[in-house]
């Protein structure tokens, strides 16, 4: 027959309540800095992407405001080689133009990839690669004298990348650090507010059994909770208090009134063996259990004391006062005697 162990793992130590309440709220502010961020990188592309894609679409009207048709209805881009570098220079990208006619035939410009456009748009925008780099394209449909023509220009986006980059720092690193910063005030803040509450905790820490009194607020109490659990244990000690004294007196009259009627018994018992007549001894034992039986009802009348809080142990009668005197004198006979 074997015996099955069990073991009993013990819990780790429980956080403070500062640590859980910054556990709370780191959460929701990191998910917030993290959600704000996200939003502020797609509005800044959004806006950037809109500023470089005007620029590179004036650039395309620039190009097709010199397309011009001869009398013979050939169209020709009126632009030398110099005008054209200084229409098209950037000095951080690389741009390239072209212009293809309705049929799919170049006019102008370099060999670009005729890339697939939304027919219906007069302007068209679209990310590819060109000579192994990312490049905006636009794509402009215009009409010079009787023909269609589509104007294709290509930008690097060099420039644009690095400037989204820029905004991303910029913009995130400081409130990556005003997220810091407002974390330890936090924790600075809560401390300072959980601090009568372990001054509480310290207090009582340091307390001995027998110290009942009134806990003196060592730090102003800063949350109506704090104050209401200080209140409260300076209640429940008062009332600790009390029950102890009412023990004590409890314990006093115990002691008080069983003394008595044991001292008359061993008086009755010394009486009846310093005497050989059997008549007196006799008679000392019957007073003895007179006592005795006294003594019982004083017991149960302490006992009856001892439950004096709970209202189903107390029973209220009339009591004979005479039969009460008569007892008592009866008490103190022999002492008396």
């Amino acid at each position: 027959m074997s015996a099955a162990t069990t073991t009993t793992t013990r819990p780790g130590p429980l956080p403070s309540l500062r640590m859980r309440v910054l556990r709370h709220v780191r959460g929701p502010l990191v998910w917030t800095w993290l959600l704000g961020t996200v939003f502020m990188m797609a509005l800044a592309n959004h806006f950037t992407q809109s500023a470089f894609d005007r620029a590179l679409l004036d650039d395309a009207y620039a190009i097709a405001s010199h397309l011009r048709a001869d009398d013979d209805g050939k169209v020709a881009l009126q632009l030398t080689d110099s005008e054209l570098k200084a229409a098209l220079f950037d000095q951080a990208e690389y741009v390239y133009y072209a212009v293809y006619r309705s049929d799919g035939s170049q006019l102008a410009g370099e060999p670009l990839p005729l890339l697939p456009w939304d027919e219906s748009e007069p302007v068209s925008y679209r990310e590819t690669l060109y000579n192994g780099q990312l490049v905006r394209a636009v794509a402009l449909r215009s009409a010079v004298g009787e023909q269609q023509l589509s104007i294709v220009m290509m930008h690097t986006t060099r420039v644009r990348d690095s400037l989204i980059q820029h905004l991303f720092l910029y913009a995130a690193i400081p409130q990556l650090t005003l997220l810091v910063l407002l974390l330890w005030w936090l924790h600075h803040r809560i401390g300072q507010d959980m601090a009568p509450l372990a001054a509480l905790q310290r207090s009582l820490s340091r307390r001995d059994a027998q110290d009942l009194a009134p806990i003196p607020p060592s730090a102003p109490a800063t949350t109506r909770e704090i104050e209401q659990l200080h209140q409260t244990t300076n209640a429940l000690l008062a009332r600790i208090a009390d029950n102890v004294e009412a023990q004590r007196e409890f314990a006093g009259n115990v002691a008080h009134e069983v003394r008595t009627p044991l001292a008359g018994i061993k008086a009755l018992a010394d009486y009846g063996l310093g005497h050989a007549d059997p008549a007196v001894q006799q008679q000392q034992l019957q007073r003895i259990s007179d006592s005795v039986a006294r003594a019982s009802h004083l017991v149960d009348q302490l006992l009856l004391l001892a439950l004096s809080d709970e209202a189903s142990a107390v029973h209220l009668a009339p009591v004979a006062a005479a039969e009460q005197v008569q007892q008592a004198v009866l008490r103190h006979w022999d002492a008396a005697s």
